[in-house]
C-alpha cells in the first residue's frame, strides 16, 4: 500500500462520523415536475439546492474549509450554483452509481465533501516550507473541491442528449437550460471521454476569479488543469484527492465500504471495481 493510500485509508477510518452522515441519508430523490409529456421542467439553482440533504451537504462542506460565510459563498457555493442550474435533475450514470433523477447533483455535492475530508489529511504543497505551506492552505482546499465538484461534469456534454422542448438539441457551453427538457443516453459511448469533456464546460461553474486566484500559484494550477481535463495520472496529489473521492461517492451509494476500497492495493480486484464504477 502507498503512503497516499494508506493516508486515505486513515482518514477515512477516523471520518466514521461523516460515512454515517452519508448512511443516513438515504432517502427517496425529488422527483421533478413534468411540464409536458415525457419533458423536465428546468429549475432554479437555488431550488435545487434547497433540498434538506443538500443543505445538509453544504454546510458540511462549509465545516471542512476555514472560511468566514461570506468568502464561502462567493469560493464554493457560487460554484455549486452554477454546477446546478448545468446538471439540473440529470443522473450521475444510466444504470448505476447516482442513477436517478438528481443523481449528478448529489454525487457532485458529494464528492467535494469527501475531497475536504481527505485533503486534510495533507500539508500541501507537499515539501514546502511550513510558511508556504500555511498561505496556500486555502487555495488547496478550494483546488481538491473544485477538481471534485468538475470530476463528472463533461457527462452532460457527451454522454447524454437533451433535447429541449422546442425540439434542438442543447449543449451545456451555452448555458444553463431555459426551457423543458428530456434526455436520453448515448449509444455506443467512450465511457473515457467524459473525464477530459470537462475542460469543455468547467468554466460555466468555476468562477473566473477564483481561477485567476488559483492560476498564480504554478504547482498547484498544473495539477488542477490537468485533474479539469480528467488526466488524474498527471495531477499528482490533486489527482489521488479527487480519485479517492469519487470512489469513496460511488461506494457509498451502492452500499459498499469507501474506506476499504480506498485502501485496497491499486490492482486488487476491489480497486479495479471501484475505478471501474466511475466511469459508468
Amino acid at each position: 500500500m502507498s503512503p497516499i493510500e494508506q493516508k486515505a485509508h486513515h482518514d477515512f477510518i477516523m471520518g466514521a462520523s461523516m460515512l454515517s452522515f452519508f448512511q443516513r441519508r438515504k432517502t427517496s430523490p425529488t422527483t421533478p415536475s413534468n411540464a409536458a409529456a415525457g419533458f423536465i421542467k428546468p429549475e432554479s439553482s437555488d431550488t435545487l439546492l434547497s433540498t434538506p440533504r443538500r443543505r445538509q451537504l453544504i454546510e458540511n462542506i462549509w465545516q471542512r474549509t476555514s472560511l468566514p460565510r461570506a468568502q464561502f459563498d462567493t469560493l464554493y457555493v457560487q460554484a455549486f450554483r452554477s454546477y446546478a442550474a448545468l446538471v439540473q435533475h440529470l443522473p450521475a450514470s444510466e444504470n448505476h452509481h447516482h442513477a436517478y433523477h438528481g443523481g449528478m447533483l448529489d454525487h457532485g455535492l458529494e464528492i467535494v465533501a469527501y475531497a475536504l475530508k481527505i485533503r486534510q489529511m495533507y500539508l500541501l504543497p507537499i515539501g514546502a516550507p511550513p510558511e508556504s505551506q500555511a498561505a496556500q492552505s486555502e487555495a488547496w482546499s478550494a483546488a481538491s473541491a473544485y477538481g471534485a465538484l468538475v470530476h463528472d461534469l463533461g457527462k452532460i456534454a457527451v454522454d447524454v442528449q437533451v433535447e429541449l422542448a422546442d425540439g434542438t438539441t442543447w449543449h451545456p457551453w451555452h448555458g444553463p437550460l431555459d426551457q423543458p427538457y428530456r434526455f436520453k443516453y448515448v449509444k455506443g459511448r467512450d465511457y473515457r471521454l467524459h473525464g477530459a469533456a470537462s475542460s469543455l464546460i468547467y468554466t460555466n461553474v468555476i468562477p473566473a476569479k477564483a481561477l485567476d486566484w488559483l492560476s498564480g500559484f504554478p504547482e498547484l494550477w498544473a495539477q488542477l488543469v490537468f485533474a479539469f481535463a480528467g488526466q488524474y495520472e498527471h495531477a499528482d496529489i490533486l489527482g489521488e484527492i479527487v480519485s479517492q473521492a469519487d470512489q469513496a461517492s460511488v461506494a457509498q451509494e451502492l452500499g459498499g465500504n469507501p474506506g476499504r476500497a480506498m485502501s485496497a492495493p491499486r490492482q486488487s480486484i476491489q480497486r479495479q471495481l471501484a475505478e471501474g464504477l466511475r466511469m459508468l
